[in-house]
């Protein structure tokens, strides 16, 4: 049996011994709190999220809520090495995150549209994403894939933490994460790397969500959105709490290293907040190609443009094949 079938068939009990590791690095104050959620939410959530197959964890003092894997990736994920070049996109899902993404690597890269054709994933890694790669879930997609090696490596590089593999990425990197700032990596405050946070209005954000986790198989949300805007307001939804994680941005919205954005303002000026970024970062643009950027991330462009609505990942089976975009109204 190889490595994966061993984890996808032996990952439950592997929990059975997780805790003795979590307790111990506590102790050496590594880790936030991380605690299985009461045996009927745990039920209910593995219900309702399909893609998931062990159990839902809250972390820290604010209780963000986890998959399972979670609970095994924290310690590495916690201490990733940051570069102090380093962009961090910092939101909670749905708040503008892609959007900001390909709007800071054009800043970035001056704006490279020829190499901006590769698609976003490859260019702005998601830091976590491998959190909702269940191995159960990984191999049913790998099945689904049979006879496409080219698919079934994809899949598999979408289940690798990033931590993996970012030591390897030339700088400057550019990281998308929906981690709250108490769950960056330790070293990001002392090596100063700049944390774009970006906030939305939570009203847009949960029925922006709730279609996401429709969409991603990975979560296959299978509930009501009345049932899911309940877990929403209880902070029951992954990286939930909504306002805790917000709270923790504003927070920092005065640090050098940070710059705290609402959606909002972004789509109400995009030139001037690209200007804002680029000063944020320490880049010179020309007025033309602020206009030029400014054209490329209207809506009606953004959504049609292959490299960042993620149709790649609906060919594979990650998303569902319906008619519902991962880029919706933009409003």
């Amino acid at each position: 049996m190889d490595l994966q079938l061993f984890i996808v068939f032996n990952f439950k009990s592997l929990f059975n011994n997780i805790f003795d590791l979590l307790i111990l690095s506590r102790l050496e104050g590594q880790l936030p709190e991380i605690i299985p959620v009461d045996e009927e939410t745990n039920e209910q959530l593995l219900k309702d999220h399909a893609g998931e197959r062990t159990g839902w964890y809250l972390v820290g003092p604010e209780k963000y809520c986890f998959p399972s894997r979670y609970a095994l990736e924290a310690p590495s994920f916690l201490n990733t090495k940051t570069r102090p070049d380093d962009v961090w996109i910092c939101t909670f899902p749905r708040s503008g995150t892609t959007l900001m993404q390909e709007l800071i690597w054009m800043v970035v890269n001056d704006c490279d549209y020829e190499a901006g054709k590769r698609g976003l994933w490859e260019r702005s890694p998601f830091f976590e994403v491998c959190l909702f790669f269940h191995p159960e879930t990984q191999e049913k997609f790998i099945r689904e894939n049979a006879g496409n090696p080219g698919n079934q490596d994809y899949i598999r590089g979408m289940a690798t933490p990033a931590y993996e593999y970012l030591d390897e990425s030339e700088s400057p990197r550019i990281i998308k994460t929906h981690f709250p700032p108490s769950l960056l990596p330790f070293d990001l405050e002392t090596n100063q790397s700049k944390v774009i946070y970006v906030a939305r209005n939570p009203k847009d954000v949960v029925i922006s969500y709730y279609h996401l986790l429709k969409l991603w198989r990975t979560s296959d949300y299978v509930n009501t959105f009345e049932q899911f805007a309940t877990q929403f307001m209880d902070g029951l939804v992954p990286w939930a709490p909504f306002w805790s994680h917000v709270q923790e941005g504003w927070e920092r919205k005065d640090q050098d290293n940070y710059l705290f954005l609402f959606y909002e303002d972004i789509v109400k000026d995009m030139k001037g907040t690209i200007e804002k970024v680029a000063e944020f970062l320490n880049k010179t643009m020309d007025e033309s190609d602020v206009d030029i950027l400014v054209e490329h991330m209207h809506i009606s462009n953004f959504k049609n443009n292959p490299a960042v609505n993620f149709e790649d990942h609906r060919d594979i089976g990650i998303l569902s094949k319906t008619d519902q975009s991962f880029i919706r109204q933009g409003k």
